[in-house]
């Protein structure tokens, strides 16, 4: 399909990487970066925000030990719409001593909701997530290769890609690498 003419408005651009630091535990940064295609009047000062330069700018940085439980956080909101946006970093500390699991995003939306939180932040954090995951799979199945197995059922029929009648998930059932229960 070929778009109809158009005018680019907005870019939203969001990375996300992970580290493992020399301490053993993990880091996983994430940053959403919004810019304006034409100049921006804040509506609450006047002040302008000019063509391409961030109308949001905000970070996430975990820190994590090999079990996904967060040891620290750091919130940086480098650019932001209303004078009050910065008020919700603190509130985010509480996210220390979570682990990042089934039910997480979950808890994440019940304890942010409303004026304590902040919906940039709320979309960083399941992108830190996912990416904590992708960085640390492969080290920690070496580190912990008898945890793999089990690490693999809790895969299934998570997406798609890991339906139990998949060929992923059924091509570790016939190399013996993960047993799935029977079904009642």
């Amino acid at each position: 399909m070929l778009p109809s003419k158009r005018e680019h408005m907005h870019c939203r651009s969001i990375s996300s990487n992970g580290y493992l630091r020399e301490d053993g535990l993990w880091e996983i940064e994430a940053q959403m970066i919004d810019r304006k295609t034409y100049d921006v009047v804040r509506e609450y000062d006047g002040s302008p925000v000019p063509n391409g330069s961030p109308f949001h700018d905000i970070s996430v940085r975990l820190i994590l030990d090999d079990k996904f439980l967060i040891h620290d956080i750091e919130v940086n909101m480098a650019a932001f719409p209303f004078p009050s946006c910065g008020g919700a970093v603190p509130s985010f500390e509480q996210i220390k001593g979570t682990r990042i699991g089934p039910g997480w995003s979950r808890w994440l939306k019940e304890n942010y909701a409303g004026k304590v939180g902040c919906t940039h932040v709320l979309e960083l954090l399941p992108v830190a997530a996912t990416t904590a995951f992708q960085t640390m799979w492969q080290p920690l199945a070496e580190k912990y290769p008898s945890a793999v197995p089990q690490a693999l059922i809790g895969l299934v029929n998570t997406c798609h890609g890991w339906s139990d009648d998949g060929p992923m998930v059924q091509k570790l059932l016939a190399e013996q690498v993960i047993q799935l229960p029977e079904k009642e």
